[in-house]
């Protein structure tokens, strides 16, 4: 038996797992699949620092291009993030004759495309399972486990960080800026929580599952992407009240060759799957058309989790070097789907909105008024005297399906009235 060799870039957490999880489980390793697979060489730009993982020190050097130019390395494993080194340093590689695996959802969301092509062109295989969901093999479940399906839609909480504040704001009755301190403090959050808590990762993650199910990157500019900030203990308890709890939810569904893909907080009922999802858990719900409604549970981020999917690469292509096969995840992805986005204005659903309103006579038929006139129709409505400011109240209204375009044009013309105070606040329901 031949050994693989690994030329790991990157020592940070992820890669302290990635080597932890190779040498401690390799017997493991041997013997369900017959491989021996090694890290040959690790570089970092700071070799010396303090890591949770005892290494070697004669396995490092700080020249990516020493592990890119052996010849006797066959996979390269970037983790050191970002968008501009990590793509030069994965491109190179493959352009080497490389297999190369990667948990760098950004690197793939932005720039797939350009990836896929030289790894395509190269015939070498690029891996990146860790990229979602973390320890949740949703990539592979999506690119073998769903092929016989038409993937008609998929609902992911791939944000643990978003649905961890979410989550103890609802357990703990606490506002968002206090639970984002208090998630900091724990590790749950970075000290510049931007792209967890706008969005813009669970964007990143949901533009790569839309490429294994429907054959094509879209431009991530053009998805609607919205996070958490907005959302306030009192929506929390309402939602609550009327029987469902808000996800942070990354959603993308086609219909009649339109795809709706979008990453906003929704409205998710309590007892089903997706709303049981709790503290840092991320979750997978994808039906397609043979097998139905499925779900696929656990860790999204941390150094062992996603160090087991950088594995599980690492192993499949290493298998199929042993069968003299270089098959690659590119052959895939098909730059022919005729599919298109919608543009979420154009899309039906159910609302939640909450209207914060001088408590005086005329107002609430002003609100519902406007609304009747915009074909928006009220399925039940909420008034509780809270006592702000000398007499305003929360009027929570829930809506049944209407076009979120006249649902816009209606909030404009209400909020012109003075008795409406604050911007009016409107949640999506989402029933998955």
């Amino acid at each position: 038996m031949d050994s693989i060799n690994v030329g790991l870039i990157g020592a940070g957490t992820v890669g302290c797992g990635v080597y932890k999880l190779l040498k401690d489980n390799i017997s493991i390793i041997r013997e369900r699949t017959g491989l021996d697979i090694k890290i040959k060489k690790i570089a970092d730009i700071e070799p010396d620092r303090k890591r949770p993982v005892r290494i070697p020190k004669r396995l490092f050097t700080t020249d990516s291009y020493e592990l890119i130019n052996d010849r006797s390395i066959q996979i390269i494993v970037e983790l050191i993030g970002g968008t501009t080194v990590a793509k030069k340093l994965v491109l190179d590689s493959l352009d080497a004759g490389k297999h190369v695996v990667t948990a760098n959802k950004a690197l793939i969301a932005l720039h797939g495309d350009e990836i896929f092509s030289t790894a395509e062109k190269n015939d070498v295989a690029f891996g990146f399972e860790a990229s979602v969901g973390g320890g949740i093999p949703i990539i592979r479940a999506t690119k073998q486990g769903y092929t016989a399906n038409n993937i008609l839609s998929i609902h992911g909480i791939l944000n643990g960080t978003s649905n961890y504040i979410l989550d103890r704001m609802g357990k703990e009755g606490k506002e968002f800026s206090d639970v984002l301190s208090q998630a900091q403090d724990e590790g749950y959050a970075e000290s510049d929580p931007s792209f967890d808590i706008d969005g813009v990762d669970a964007a990143h993650k949901l533009s790569i599952l839309i490429m294994l199910s429907w054959g094509k990157f879209f431009d991530f500019d053009n998805f609607s992407v919205e996070g958490i900030r907005k959302i306030s203990q009192l929506d929390i308890a309402f939602a609550d009240e009327l029987g469902y709890k808000i996800k942070l939810l990354a959603i993308a569904k086609v219909r009649n060759s339109m795809l709706e893909a979008a990453v906003y907080p929704a409205l998710v009922r309590k007892g089903t799957q997706l709303a049981d999802v709790s503290d840092a858990f991320n979750a997978v719900y994808v039906v397609g058309d043979a097998v139905g409604p499925t779900m696929l549970y656990g860790m999204g981020a941390g150094m062992m989790p996603t160090a087991s999917a950088v594995v599980s690469d690492i192993i499949e292509i290493s298998k199929n070097l042993e069968n003299s096969s270089t098959k690659s995840l590119p052959r895939l992805y098909s730059k022919e789907k005729d599919l298109s986005l919608v543009d979420l204005k154009d899309t039906m659903k159910s609302y939640y909105l909450r209207f914060q309103v001088e408590d005086r006579p005329g107002i609430l038929g002003h609100i519902t008024g406007i609304l009747g006139d915009k074909k928006i129709s009220i399925k039940s409505m909420i008034q509780k005297g809270r006592n702000i400011n000398g007499g305003e109240v929360a009027v929570v209204i829930m809506t049944h399906d209407a076009k979120e375009k006249n649902l816009l044009e209606a909030l404009r013309e209400i909020e012109r009235n003075k008795k409406i105070k604050d911007k009016t606040m409107f949640i999506r329901i989402e029933e998955v």
